[in-house]
């Protein structure tokens, strides 16, 4: 069975049907890259997956668990983490304060004044391994908000890699990044394969096939094929899609 599984999820509003019964699977430890053109769901489907909206109809299951129900709170709780398109990070604290603030609240412990500093040592250690790990070390006494786009977005991956995931949304990691950003992007996500299921949904068609071991392309709210590289490359209506001419019913 799937690591994850999106079944007949629905999505309307008013008259648009955004998302018009997903079925999407996803394996463990794999990438699975999500694509589409502008407008075909995915926000919509990953708004769906993580809770921020509900859906009309159909379920979500992650490692047997229906989260259908469940807040995105919750969701997290039981193993899925998401990192935005926007970095959502605390502006105003250091980067070290949004790291401590992270593993906090995946450890269930609090930073309290009558506890002795070595006390919460594995909460300082856990922070200061996720520098080490997202190349943020040297940044770690600096307000979130000033740093560089690049290192915003891998703090940002570094919050959701404190939830311990089973499984990570990255939407659109690449976006708004220079080459060398989107170089340092790709082999961060390409260290994280195995550890984690990672659904990638990303305009960036060379990291798509670079890291991506499933496609899914979502056009109009639905599935239109899923496969590896060489299937998405060689579809006729994939093609279509990304030329902007008319797909067939």
């Amino acid at each position: 069975m799937s690591l994850f599984r999106a079944q007949g999820l629905v999505k309307r509003f008013g008259g648009l049907l955004a998302a018009d019964h997903v079925d999407l699977a996803v394996e463990q430890g794999e990438i699975h890259a999500l694509i589409g053109p502008n407008g075909a769901g995915k926000s919509t489907l990953v708004n769906l997956i993580s809770g921020l909206l509900p859906a009309d109809a159909g379920r979500i299951v992650l490692d047997g668990v229906d989260l259908t129900p469940l807040s995105a709170q919750q969701r997290v709780r039981h193993g899925l983490a998401r990192c935005f398109q926007i970095a959502s990070v605390f502006r105003s604290d250091s980067v070290r304060d949004n790291l401590l603030l992270a593993v906090q609240a995946q450890a269930g412990s609090s930073f309290r004044c009558l506890r002795r500093r070595e006390s919460e040592r594995a909460l300082m250690d856990a922070a200061q391994a996720l520098a080490e790990r997202l190349a943020l070390t040297e940044v770690l006494d600096r307000p979130a908000g000033v740093l560089p786009h690049g290192m915003q977005k891998r703090l940002d991956v570094a919050l959701a890699l404190a939830a311990r995931p089973r499984l990570l949304l990255l939407d659109e990691p690449m976006a708004g990044m220079g080459p060398e950003d989107s170089r340092q992007m790709i082999e961060l996500i390409e260290s994280l394969r195995g550890e984690m299921a990672i659904l990638l949904i990303e305009h960036d068609m060379d990291a798509v096939f670079q890291l991506a071991g499933r496609i899914s392309v979502l056009v109009n709210g639905r599935v239109l094929t899923s496969g590896d590289a060489a299937h998405v490359r060689g579809h006729a209506e994939v093609q279509s899609v990304y030329l902007g001419t008319e797909v067939p019913a």
